[in-house]
């Protein structure tokens, strides 16, 4: 198992620009492309609740958009815990792309939601436009939530390791991306159908006119699904998934180098040797005809067979990796052309060795994605682990954790096989305190997703406050749609959908792409826990700047410095908590809950959102839908009190994902995922989460740097 779990660690642990441009494609644009999907859909309400009020509800002040809203994001919450937990019990590939179907469906289902037959002036309908969409929408949510889990530990887990970040960012991108392309869609349909339809009225023409717009804006939510189930229709199942709760290494090893095969005209530096290489190496590791594993040594010689420069085989001891460089053998003179030659002599004695040890050695659940260091120490073999990590994480690899290493055996093997047994779960999360980092995670995705969805999710209100410079009408003076609106009692439907658009685009959509671009150039340059918390600081200051500058500036020609604050702090968004809180609970989680994990961080995220709904319906008696109101500066300077708590809890809860790197190209270097797997007890002392870690950490290296200070300067 050693054997197959060093070639595993070899394919995934490569430097980006050592793959073939080829490589991992369908991988990233099936996540891409789901994740722009569900952003677009998530985020077109605030397009298409517009043109539902003029069309269908012509009442001020009504609070059915808000409760559309909460549907999606309750929905949103369910998938994101679902199928999460499906995905950790059932496999990745089993459900990726069954969230996109639940998309596409409800796409449809929304874009034909009708009112039925309605008595003339008297308002009465055979069916129920509203409660359609409150049903719909929440099964879109479903389907919508599905996807953070899915897509992001998919990536993380087919991703390099140095690049691994990068692309979970990429992916994030298409959030802002999801939300531009919404409101562009929404522009284009705009002026189609301008030209057949009069939109400067308020005549039946405009609104069959709108009724369609609104239902062309949702059902072009379904093309980009669609694409996103043809690119993940080549994806195999994750190496890791299939190597660390599957237990099937041989197909694990198939299924990566199927993945990370070359394109032709590629040198043949870059080759991966066919899986029949490896299996000829290990034969007791060969998968049979029907694809199942063949049981496997848990201690296989911890070598791999590479390719040389004049592309043939060698082989090359994996030991003297550094765990994130791909190995480039060099080519030996004496090298024979026969495969079956370029296996040693002495090798071959140790090749025997793991034969017999085949035969008495048995297979030990979860060996190589374990619970704890000390479980670690008892199934690891000497050479999986890179000198360099073991320098790095001595902790994992103590001598004291290998006590009584027969006894520990015995008992993992007598444990259950699912993961999501209560004495697994108990060890991992309680004994082992990995409950931290799941609370970390949550707690600051709540946080975030508190001020982040109450300041974008119902856009056309918030925009019109902030891009007023007067008075706007009262309730009952214009007709619905025109109710918080910065065109006017003398404006029209066609006014209002464009100055919502082109609003949102400025202020919030191309800002928060900015911060993306900005985060994916940065993110191997800059540790991500740090990051993190320093941008909570960041957009709490700013949150309160710009809730103080409203109060002062509302209704006034000066509101253009809200704005700049408002865009600014969107592009803080996206460059810090909102991409980072996404990408964090992928990497610190063992393979076995990292789904599961992810789900709950992400559902804890959709409860803040929804939970910030609710007090826009209640807030002073809804004092925050009226248009002259200037509660929304003190909900703001409000949401920067939940960012100063977020930098809290990232402060305290949080892991380092990234150490110091030797290459002097980079700063930091992502440390892999089977290190990150072992959890808290991975980290040395001075490393460890909570509270009171946290303070006696900070304080020890304040007394460090005291201490250096009188020395430099003589005072000791």
């Amino acid at each position: 198992m050693a054997g197959l779990f060093s070639r595993l660690r070899d394919l995934l642990g490569r430097p980006l620009w050592t793959f073939n441009p080829d490589e991992l494609a369908a991988d990233f644009r099936g996540a891409s492309s789901g994740f722009l999907t569900d952003s677009y859909n998530l985020f077109a309400s605030n397009v298409i609740l517009p043109c539902l009020t003029f069309v269908y509800w012509n009442e001020c002040g009504h609070t059915k958009e808000i409760w559309i809203n909460i549907a999606t994001l309750l929905g949103s919450a369910v998938g994101q815990l679902l199928f999460g937990y499906l995905a950790d019990r059932y496999g990745r590939k089993s459900l990726y792309g069954v969230e996109l179907w639940i998309v596409i469906f409800s796409t449809l289902l929304i874009a034909q939601t009708s009112a039925g037959y309605g008595v003339p002036d008297s308002g009465e309908t055979s069916m129920s436009l509203y409660g359609m969409l409150l049903a719909w929408r929440f099964f879109m949510g479903v389907g919508i939530g599905a996807e953070y889990p899915l897509s992001a530990c998919i990536t993380a887990e087919w991703a390099s390791t140095r690049e691994r970040g990068r692309m979970m960012c990429a992916v994030f991108l298409m959030q802002p991306m999801g939300q531009l392309l919404a409101w562009s869609v929404g522009l284009v349909a705009l002026e189609v159908l301008s030209h057949s339809h009069d939109f400067t009225t308020d005549s039946p023409d405009a609104k069959v006119g709108i009724d369609k717009l609104w239902r062309w804006v949702i059902g072009m939510g379904a093309i980009p699904a669609a694409l996103a189930i043809l690119f993940r229709i080549t994806i195999p199942e994750s190496g890791r998934y299939t190597y660390d709760v599957k237990k099937d290494g041989p197909r694990a090893l198939h299924d990566t180098i199927g993945v990370f095969q070359p394109a032709s005209g590629r040198s043949s530096h870059h080759r991966l040797p066919d899986v029949g290489v490896e299996m000829e190496r290990y034969p007791e590791q060969r998968p049979n005809i029907d694809g199942d594993a063949h049981s496997v040594a848990p201690n296989s010689v911890h070598r791999s067979i590479h390719p040389s420069v004049n592309g043939e085989w060698q082989q090359v001891d994996l030991d003297s990796a550094n765990g994130d460089e791909f190995v480039q053998p060099q080519p030996s003179p004496n090298e024979p052309a026969d495969q079956s030659e370029a296996i040693a002599p002495q090798d071959e004695a140790l090749y025997e060795a793991d034969r017999a040890s085949h035969h008495s050695a048995p297979f030990v659940p979860y060996a190589d994605d374990p619970p704890s260091p000390r479980q670690r120490a008892i199934n690891d073999p000497p050479g999986l682990r890179t000198p360099r990590q073991s320098q790095e994480f001595p902790d994992a690899l103590s001598d004291e954790s290998s006590v009584d290493l027969n006894q520990r055996q015995d008992r993992r093997m007598s444990m259950p096989k699912n993961q999501f047994e209560q004495p697994l779960l108990r060890e991992y999360f309680w004994e082992e305190g990995n409950w931290r980092y799941l609370a970390g995670t949550s707690i600051t995705w709540f946080l975030l997703d508190f001020a982040f969805f109450g300041l974008g999710f119902n856009s056309p209100t918030t925009m019109a406050k902030l891009w007023t410079s007067g008075p706007m009408p009262a309730c009952g003076d214009v007709p619905a749609y025109l109710f918080i609106s910065t065109v006017g009692a003398g404006g029209n439907i066609y006014q209002v959908l464009y100055s919502n658009a082109r609003q949102s685009l400025l202020t919030t959509s191309i800002a928060s792409c900015v911060g993306s671009i900005a985060l994916i150039l940065a993110i191997n340059h800059i540790d991500r826990r740090v990051t993190l918390i320093w941008t909570f600081v960041a957009l709490a200051i700013l949150l309160l700047i710009t809730g103080i500058v409203f109060l002062q500036v509302f209704h006034t020609s000066g509101y253009a410095a809200t704005i700049v604050l408002y865009a600014f702090s969107q592009l803080v968004f996206s460059f810090g908590p909102n991409t980072l809180t996404f990408i964090l609970p992928a990497e610190i989680f063992p393979t076995r809950y990292r789904c599961t994990c992810h789900g709950i961080a992400a559902a804890s995220g959709k409860l803040g959102a929804v939970m910030v709904q609710f007090v826009f319906l209640g807030y002073q008696d809804r004092e925050l839908q009226q248009p002259n109101s200037r509660a929304l500066g003190k909900v703001i300077i409000i949401f920067a009190a939940f960012m100063v708590l977020g930098a809290v809890f990232a402060w305290a809860w949080i892991p380092a994902v990234q150490t110091k790197s030797e290459d002097p190209r980079d700063l930091l270097r992502n440390i892999d995922l089977e290190t990150l797997a072992l959890g808290e007890e991975r980290l040395p002392k001075e490393q460890k989460i909570g509270f009171r870690n946290r303070t006696r950490g900070m304080m020890s290296k304040g007394v460090r740097q005291t201490v250096r200070w009188r020395a430099r300067t003589g005072r000791g």
